[in-house]
């Protein structure tokens, strides 16, 4: 081992090396391991010393990447501790410790003191992570020290070996010290403190070495007991429980609330038990407090629907309940009739009636669909009474009651409401049976009132539109919830987290900002069903649906969850989330009011911040607006850094471009140029300063950095479709007002050098030329791929021309399209493509190779040209090309031609062997006109309604219909501008399979589109 060590590494830090060595030392003197990973390699190895040589135990093979699997037996605290220390150790040189808990091969927890130090090479890059293993000789660390019973940590994992290897019976419990909140506030933290430590070793002289005790925090703790084979074992138990907690004695009465639940003979594990005496202890409170219950006792009776969907009858579908309110009045602990008088039918039997009621589920049913006689309402009052009147009932005074059918002989407080849904009426009851339900209700009743007087008195003094904490308060202290979180955002974006939780709630706030973060959180989201609204009483409802989600709940004790979504004027902001609601889980009337308020905050929020953007961004390029520059005035002139970097650049005749397409041509122009800016200079600030000119301020930025920055932003903006003069300067002593005179002279120069040659070699060359230029091979055909997105395969491409420069190289059509439009020759153009096109088409024929479709466009002076259709019957005859390998795409502009003229044409070219396709689809109205009267075979989904569609919902909802009307219409669909996997994934959603764009490939020569796409296959989405 020791040959292996630092595997011919140097230690640089002799600190370091010096407690490694002291390590070691310990290691060997006092018989204990050491741990040692090697980085590179991803191994580790656990050995001993003695002598001076090492003694090798276990090695671990790529341990980072299988520490899951190699610490499998470990509880899972342990196993995250252990990650999180090696992760700190690799991110730079540092020590770490920690107490974890291993499993020897017994299986019996073995608590460690582990401490491990980071060693670096000489590039100070860590290499290694070396530590000891200190095994703990006694328990101190996992006591804890105000009850002298386990921690929660410490009990799960001595719980969890237990349950393993217990082959008797076991007796699972937590108890809660009830209202000791009260204790603390009004007695104050030492007796508090005592009377936990009391019901500490309460627990302990109970459980005797039968069992382990823990204390999970604050005032709950947990046991749990082995060997209880009867129910008179229980028995006896709890009675001698009762006996043991009668002794704490302080100023007020003592009481507990218990839960317990019993393996019997099945498979349970730790977060099982956990859940099932959880649940029965808060039974417990709920029903009284000072009691014991058992989960198997109330799992008959509280067993609750899943996202609020209540077990009614089908005749409920009628009753003109909204979910919401037959959800809320399902979960009332007061029994809930509600009554059509005019029909004299119940329309509505809630969830106490029925668990109360003593007939069986389907009996009950099919007794309260008959219809009643006419004294219907007498039935329930023996006389009518008006307005919101009380009557006390007794069943075995009325034995041929409705009431006294469904619930014997129950005392009743009866309550007869004002009409409510369509003309119906709600009766209410309350058991005077039970007094403690008696009293819960009525406390229901006043906490509900206080805590809406505070939700009104808070919403009114609000400091700010973002002080959400204080309604979140209200939240939790109302539904006494572990938990209660506000996620929002926009535009579906829910990305920002306000929370407040228990101390007994760390682990389950860790993950709402985790799952917030990570995105996870919309599988909690999937939930909600059409009123915006979740609930679920029992995380289990939830495992067959939502595996992976119940599993993160599950781990950190999320057993209950009431949400409802945040929403205004159709636009979703978010979600309140309440996490273990324990008390008023059916009134819902105060989560509904506090999600109103957010909403409004959150809309007013969102509104100003659009307002704020707005201001302050431009809305065609996204980049700052001039104004916010000026606005920081002198103080930015004078702003000290280090150094400065300014771009600028100028798009050339942008002016013309709007007048000649418009200004969604021109804004299109600009978008591409803004992309690139943002794309090479992300980070640094941009602005767009005036009309045409964009301006980059790079502060703090080294010569070399600008530079570099400067000459990709040039190359990446000779490859767009406008022309751009850039200008820049560096410099070590920042002056705004000079860099940006020098830049602008130096762009200028550039522009008027571009315009001269544009003028002096295109326009001259182009409109006196055109076919000598044809002829000397300044026209080149490029080639762009379409691609079938679902698997990657090439299905065709688009023919495009540009022409070849001495001095600025290839130049886009943008710069001699529209001359050679307006001088009526563009047909040269034209026709020497769609030449070139079936020469290499047949060609690839010739050779038996692979041959997709081109597509060649034909502009409207093309169309205009008068011997069009001979010419391309000669090209046609020369190459006797196979129908469907060329496709003829035209621009909506050939609306303004003669309907006539362009029929013909179109049927000329279709008769030939062309497919036509539409170009620009879905920019103007003249779109629909002309597909419904041409018979086009394919429709080219225009770029504009592809960008951005990710952002766009508006965007999104258009395209999709208009690649269903296509479709419908029994016309190919290609879309056009995809340049991230997002869009493609999205128009394949709609129905677009077929996709041209930067994300597959800009325009190529033909050997790199033959090679690259013709002849292989793309890796699908």
């Amino acid at each position: 081992m020791g040959s292996m060590r630092n595997r011919g590494r140097r230690i640089t830090d002799r600190k370091i090396e010096a407690y490694y060595e002291l390590m070691r030392s310990i290691a060997e003197t006092n018989h204990e391991r050491m741990f040692e990973y090697y980085v590179e390699e991803d191994d580790a190895s656990v050995f001993r010393l003695a002598n001076g040589t090492s003694v090798q135990e276990n090695v671990y093979p790529g341990f980072r990447q299988n520490i899951d699997r190699y610490l499998a037996e470990c509880p899972k605290e342990s196993i995250e501790s252990m990650k999180k220390m090696l992760d700190n150790c690799l991110s730079r040189p540092m020590r770490q410790g920690a107490q974890i808990d291993f499993i020897d091969e017994n299986g019996k927890s073995k608590p460690t003191t582990v401490l491990l130090v980071s060693v670096a090479d000489l590039d100070r890059k860590v290499c290694m992570v070396a530590g000891i293993l200190l095994e703990v000789k006694d328990e101190k660390g996992q006591i804890d020290s105000l009850t002298g019973v386990y921690n929660h940590v410490a009990f799960e994992s001595r719980c969890v070996n237990l349950i393993r290897n217990e082959k008797s019976k076991l007796l699972f419990m937590m108890l809660d010290v009830d209202d000791f909140k009260i204790v603390n506030d009004t007695l104050g933290h030492n007796v508090g403190d005592r009377v936990l430590s009391q019901t500490g070793q309460a627990l302990l002289e109970t459980v005797g070495e039968n069992g382990i005790v823990g204390r999970v925090g604050g005032d709950e703790f947990i046991a749990v007991v082995c060997g209880i084979e009867s129910r008179e074992a229980i028995d006896d138990f709890c009675e001698q429980l009762s006996e043991n907690l009668k002794n704490i004695i302080f100023d007020m009465e003592y009481s507990a609330s218990i839960g317990m639940t019993v393996t019997t003979d099945r498979q349970a594990t730790f977060k099982d038990l956990y859940y099932e005496a959880d649940q029965a202890m808060y039974y417990s409170k709920k029903h009284g407090k000072n009691r014991v219950t058992f989960f198997d006792e109330i799992n008959k009776k509280d067993t609750h629907p899943m996202l609020m969907q209540s077990q009614y009858h089908e005749s409920y579908e009628d009753s003109g309940l909204s979910e919401l309110d037959r959800f809320s009045y399902d979960e009332y602990p007061d029994y809930i009739l509600i009554v059509d008088e005019k029909k004299k039918k119940i329309v509505f039997a809630n969830k106490s009636i029925r668990k109360a009621s003593v007939m069986a589920p389907a009996q009950f049913d099919e007794y309260i669909s008959q219809t009643f006689s006419d004294d219907f309402i007498d039935i329930f009052l023996r006389k009518k009474e008006q307005g919101n009147r009380y009557s006390v009932f007794k069943g075995d005074e009325h034995p041929d009651n409705i009431i006294a059918k469904l619930l014997e002989e129950k005392r009743l407080i009866v309550k007869l409401t004002h009409k409510i849904h369509n003309g119906y009426r709600m009766i209410k009851m309350i058991d005077l049976s039970d007094e403690s339900k008696l009293n819960e209700v009525l406390r229901q009743v006043n906490s509900y009132k206080m805590c809406m007087k505070t939700f009104i008195r808070s919403a009114a003094n609000r400091v700010s539109d973002n002080d959400f904490g204080a309604y979140l308060r209200i939240l939790k202290d109302f539904y006494n919830a572990d938990c209660v979180a506000l996620i929002y955002g926009n535009n579906g974006n829910w990305n920002k987290l306000e929370e407040i939780h228990g101390t007994n709630a760390q682990t389950m706030a860790k993950l709402m900002s985790q799952s917030v973060t990570s995105g996870q959180v919309l599988d909690f989201m999937a939930l909600f069903n059409e009123s915006g609204r979740v609930f679920f009483s029992n995380v289990k409802e939830i495992e067959e649906v939502r595996p992976d989600l119940y599993k993160r709940l599950a781990d950190v004790r999320i057993w209950s969850a009431s949400a409802v979504k945040l929403s205004k004027c159709d636009e979703e902001f978010g979600t309140i989330v309440l996490m273990n609601p324990r008390n008023n889980s059916g009134a819902l009337d105060l989560l509904d009011l506090v999600g109103v308020a957010y909403s409004d905050s959150l809309f007013y929020k969102h509104a100003c911040d659009e307002f704020e953007y707005r201001l302050n961004y431009d809305d065609v390029t996204g980049l700052k607006k001039r104004k916010t520059f000026n606005n920081l005035g002198e103080s930015y002139v004078e702003y000290k850094c280090d150094s400065m970097g300014i771009f600028a650049c100028d798009i050339i005749q942008l002016g013309k471009i709007n007048d000649k397409f418009g200004y969604s041509a021109g804004n299109a122009r600009l978008r591409m140029v803004a992309d690139v800016l943002r794309n090479v200079f992300n980070g640094f600030e941009m602005y767009r300063y005036e009309q045409d000119e964009m301006v980059v301020f790079c502060r703090n930025v080294d010569k070399k950095s600008f530079m570099g920055m400067v000459r990709t932003v040039r190359e990446s903006l000779n490859d767009i479709d406008v022309s751009v003069s850039t200008g820049f300067s560096w410099t070590q002593k920042p002056d705004i007002s000079k860099q940006l005179d020098e830049v602008r002279d130096m762009y200028e120069i550039e522009k008027q050098s571009k315009l001269e040659s544009l003028s002096k070699t295109t326009r001259l060359r182009v409109i006196k030329d055109v076919s000598a230029e044809l002829e000397n091979g300044r026209f080149l055909v490029y080639f762009q791929p379409k691609v079938d997105s679902r698997t990657g395969v090439t299905t065709g491409a688009e023919a495009l021309i540009r022409f070849k420069d001495e001095k600025h190289g290839l130049i886009g059509p943008i710069h001699f399209i529209n001359i050679m439009e307006e001088n009526n020759c563009s047909y040269l153009v034209d026709l020497f493509v769609l030449e070139k096109v079936c020469a290499i088409q047949k060609q690839r024929c010739l050779a038996g190779k692979r041959v997709v479709p081109i597509s060649v466009n034909f502009s409207k002076t093309t169309l205009e040209y008068t011997y069009l259709l001979d010419k391309v019957r000669e090209i046609i005859s020369r190459y006797d090309l196979p129908e469907g390998l060329i496709q003829i795409e035209i621009t909506e502009s050939v609306g303004d031609m003669d309907i006539a003229v362009i029929n013909n044409i179109a049927q000329s070219l279709i008769s030939m062997g062309f497919r036509l396709a539409m170009d620009d689809f879905g920019t103007k109205y003249s779109n629909l006109e002309m597909l419904i009267k041409f018979q086009f075979s394919i429709a080219k989904i225009d770029r504009s309604l592809v960008k951005d569609i990710e952002n766009n919902e508006k965007g999104r909802i258009m395209l999709k219909h208009l690649i269903s009307m296509i479709k419908e219409l029994g016309i190919e669909c290609v879309a056009e501008g995809a340049e991230n996997a997002e869009q493609v994934l999205m128009l394949r959603n709609f129905g677009c399979n077929i996709i041209q764009g930067y994300f597959y490939s800009k325009p190529v020569e033909l050997d790199v589109f033959t090679s690259e796409f013709v002849e292989k296959t793309r890796n699908p989405l």
